[in-house]
């Protein structure tokens, strides 16, 4: 144990030393936080749309003004023609156009009902899918008002007439805010961003300088400069998942339902994983450039595979497969879970114990790799 604790002392004195360091645990983390907090959002605003109202009526013009009023959209101007319209979303000063016929008001007093046609930039088809969704319960709420407006004239009750009616009830995200699920997320990213690009930095910086073969010859086995090592950068790791979590709670306003000491006993064993990456990345490369490359590499599929940016249902079944190797997936899943729903240890117990099987392999692995080589 003293010859961990003088290890571990000489690290945290070569980090408070090297303003390098210093930098990249402070300011690519609160950088990052801010930025993409406001940056990732699932949410589809600001979307340009065009008209072409070929009927010109008080109710065509109800209609363009309920989609004109709401805040996701932004007027493009009208359109003189449908070949207007296309040069439009030619030029991207639109991204979706509605063209109402000249026969709107005469069919929606017929039994037919009328219809109106929606053009679409299909280019990001979750961005235009989710738009069009919009324009359509944009469309679908105004046609109930007309409707209701409609009965009652004739002094009967829309409840009356529709069979069904549905009253969602919206649990843990009432708001629908896609902060609420995103940023939680982002702190497993920047803690494994940390985590792993310090330890990596600090064993190939070993090996640069020489000093890495001194301490192999003295009394101290691997097992104990890796430890000595990894533990500055553990309490390094879990100030910044606490950062995070405080900066995602007092700034962005993420409800915090869960235990704090449950996180952080959650975020020590993800760290065997992140930590035993970096290790395992350090012992193959032989400079910081490299250790940078392999971890970006590393990083990013684990990032894609983790349900970051994509639901993993949506997935094909042989990826899914895949993702129960990649411990982000969990801890991602963890935060989330602990924020907005409050589970605790009793719910969450499964993803801990795949975290921790999946840490053991990488960070025994990563011993073992350290061992060979300095050995």
């Amino acid at each position: 144990m003293n010859f961990i604790r003088l290890i571990v002392w000489k690290e945290f004195t070569q980090i408070r030393s090297d303003p390098l360091i210093i930098r990249l645990i402070i300011f690519p983390v609160v950088l990052q936080m801010f930025v993409l907090g406001y940056a990732l959002t699932t949410e589809v605003k600001n979307t340009t749309i065009t008209f072409l109202d070929r009927s010109d009526t008080p109710e065509s013009v109800s209609l363009v003004q309920a989609i004109k009023r709401n805040p996701l959209f932004a007027f493009a101007g009208c359109a003189e023609s449908e070949s207007d319209c296309r040069r439009r979303l030619d030029r991207g000063d639109a991204r979706l156009a509605l063209i109402i016929p000249a026969t709107f008001a005469r069919d929606l007093s017929g039994p037919q009902g009328a219809n109106v046609s929606l053009i679409i930039d299909g280019q990001d088809a979750n961005s235009s899918n989710i738009a069009s969704g919009y324009v359509n319960a944009i469309i679908t709420g105004w046609s109930v008002s007309y409707l209701q407006k409609k009965l009652e004239s004739r002094g009967l009750r829309l409840r009356n007439v529709l069979p069904v009616e549905a009253r969602p009830v919206i649990l843990y995200n009432p708001m629908l805010k896609s902060t609420w699920y995103m940023v939680p997320a982002l702190a497993v990213v920047l803690v494994t961003m940390i985590t792993a690009l310090l330890t990596g930095f600090s064993i190939v910086k070993e090996k640069e300088a020489g000093t890495l073969e001194q301490l192999m010859v003295t009394p101290l086995s691997p097992v104990h400069v890796v430890l000595g090592k990894i533990i500055p950068y553990v309490v390094i790791g879990l100030f910044e998942l606490s950062a995070v979590l405080a900066a995602a709670t007092l700034w962005f306003g993420v409800p915090f339902k869960g235990n704090f000491l449950t996180v952080l006993l959650f975020g020590l064993i993800y760290m065997t994983s992140s930590i035993g990456i970096g290790i395992l990345v350090s012992t193959i490369a032989r400079n910081a450039q490299q250790v940078l490359f392999m971890l970006w590499f590393i990083l990013i599929f684990f990032l894609f595979l983790s349900g970051f940016f994509l639901a993993l249902e949506n997935m094909p079944a042989w990826v899914q497969k895949l993702t129960y190797i990649n411990p982000l997936r969990y801890f991602m899943f963890i935060l989330r879970e602990m924020f907005l729903k409050g589970s605790g240890f009793a719910e969450l117990w499964p993803q801990g114990l795949a975290m921790l099987a999946i840490g053991g392999v990488v960070f025994g692995a990563s011993l073992l790799t350290f061992q060979r080589k300095v050995g």
